[in-house]
């Protein structure tokens, strides 16, 4: 595949994000859109078709002649595995769980994706930002589930 190929995949990956973005953006005309203090059930459809058009005309406009795309290295994969792992991870454990432990998987799994981040960096991060969710979540924005719970 030489790059006027990928260019030619780039602008048109652009026009099918603002093809997309110009439909949902026409659909949500048919809900109320509310205002900025009020909104209502077309607002967020119309601002993401907004802001896909945008994106996608950024992408068409920026299509150049560019070098062929490599394959990402065996470390790229390891790496995107473990936090797309995480986040699965959290939604287990959120349900099984509670919000505390899924907050301290999700960090732990997330941080190994790392080589260099020791054992004790690992549980040190994932110490810190479970207690920041805790406090943030549980305490301050009263975020309706529970910090701890046993179900099976």
């Amino acid at each position: 595949m030489n790059g006027k190929t990928m260019a030619r995949r780039d602008f048109w990956a652009g026009g099918l994000l603002v093809a997309l973005g110009i439909a949902v953006w026409l659909k949500s005309r048919g809900y109320g859109l509310g205002s900025l203090g009020h909104m209502g059930s077309g607002y967020f459809p119309a601002v993401l078709g907004i802001l896909l058009v945008l994106v996608g005309i950024l992408i068409a406009a920026t299509s150049k002649d560019t070098a062929m795309l490599r394959l990402p290295s065996r470390a790229a994969w390891r790496g995107a595995s473990l936090v797309l792992l995480s986040v699965l991870s959290f939604v287990w454990v959120a349900r099984h769980l509670g919000l505390v432990p899924a907050s301290f998987c999700v960090v732990a799994v997330a941080a190994s994706a790392d080589r260099r981040n020791s054992l004790r960096d690992l549980m040190l991060m994932a110490g810190i930002l479970t207690l920041a969710c805790y406090l943030v979540f549980s305490l301050a924005l009263h975020v309706q589930m529970a910090a701890f719970r046993w179900e099976w």
